[in-house]
């Protein structure tokens, strides 16, 4: 791939299944662009965070390829990428160390 300018500071990137493509975000959209360099970054989401949260979007892919999955503090949200929608799912757990900090999580 050829470099760019007009890509901005990538948070976290993942390859689709099939390899054909990069997700990526760019501060809380997520966007997708063909690896082959053929075609514009086409945006596949526009995630909400809460107030307090980073201004980029740290996230793990699905094996699928359809949702993402992100932490804020101790909740953990997927974002279904075919149709945006985002659900809260909480992380259960008798104890959050380092309270203030948000976990790692992957799929």
């Amino acid at each position: 791939m050829l470099p760019s300018n007009d890509l901005p500071f990538l948070e976290s990137v993942a390859y689709t299944p099939d390899g054909s493509a990069l997700i990526y975000s760019a501060g809380h959209a997520i966007m997708r662009i063909p690896v082959d360099g053929r075609g514009k970054s086409q945006v596949l989401a526009r995630v909400t965070l809460p107030a307090d949260a980073s201004l980029t979007l740290r996230f793990s892919l699905d094996g699928t390829g359809q949702y993402l999955l992100y932490v804020h503090r101790w909740r953990g949200f997927r974002v279904d990428l075919a149709n945006g929608s985002t659900t809260p799912m909480p992380i259960k757990t008798d104890e959050h160390p380092g309270e203030g900090d948000s976990p790692n999580a992957a799929w």
